[in-house]
């Protein structure tokens, strides 16, 4: 199975789970009931094992993206009494804000660049992953001005090595580095800075 057609198989099943969730959530009044419901028969779906096959290209990022906006949309109309849509065309990220939801590409990243630096930590044991993982030794650190990378970026020969999940963490856990200290950081201010740099600051 193609990578194409593993992602268009997640998205038919999470979009007809949707169809069911949005059909006989309709005259309901309790919003945490239909989140929960959405996350469980959804969500799941879109995410499961997803920090493995996290796509890089835009157009499968999209496909996935879909699905949820579909949903957030539909919150929103439950919880304002307004349908974000034509002629409101609100923004997506304005409606993810409003109902309290991620993007699920920013949900992927944060799961893996959170696994990581737990792994770094040791509060996780996974030989196989952390071998790939290389403190970065500047030459004449001590000439630096600026704040050195904690991780060496692999050297990657094709563009889907240099996209791949694994490398993609390893900058944003240099990026994170850069503002808080990754080992000693408590889960809040560690959870706030990670968010901001995914929703805003890019990968």
């Amino acid at each position: 199975m193609s990578f194409r057609e593993h992602i268009m198989k997640i998205c038919k099943r999470a979009f007809r789970n949707l169809g069911f969730v949005l059909r006989q959530t309709r005259n309901f009044t309790n919003i945490a009931t239909v989140r929960v419901l959405y996350d469980a028969l959804v969500r799941s779906h879109l995410e499961h094992s997803a920090v493995i096959w996290d796509p890089h290209e835009a157009k499968y990022t999209l496909m996935l993206e879909r699905v949820q906006n579909k949903f957030t949309r539909h919150l929103y109309w439950k919880l304002y009494g307004v349908y974000p849509y034509y002629p409101l065309m609100y923004p997506t990220l304005f409606v993810l804000g409003m109902v309290g939801y991620n993007q699920l590409g920013v949900r992927r990243k944060f799961a893996l660049v959170a696994y990581l630096v737990r792994l770094l930590r040791g509060l996780e044991h996974n030989p196989g992953v952390l071998r790939h993982l290389s403190l970065s030794v500047p030459d004449r650190y001590v000439w630096r001005r600026r704040r050195p990378p904690i991780l060496a970026v692999p050297t990657a020969r094709t563009n889907l090595l240099a996209k791949a999940p694994l490398t993609r963490a390893i900058r944003t856990i240099n990026k994170l580095h850069n503002q808080i200290d990754i080992f000693t950081a408590p889960s809040s201010e560690f959870t706030k800075v990670l968010l901001f740099i995914l929703s805003y600051d890019g990968e």
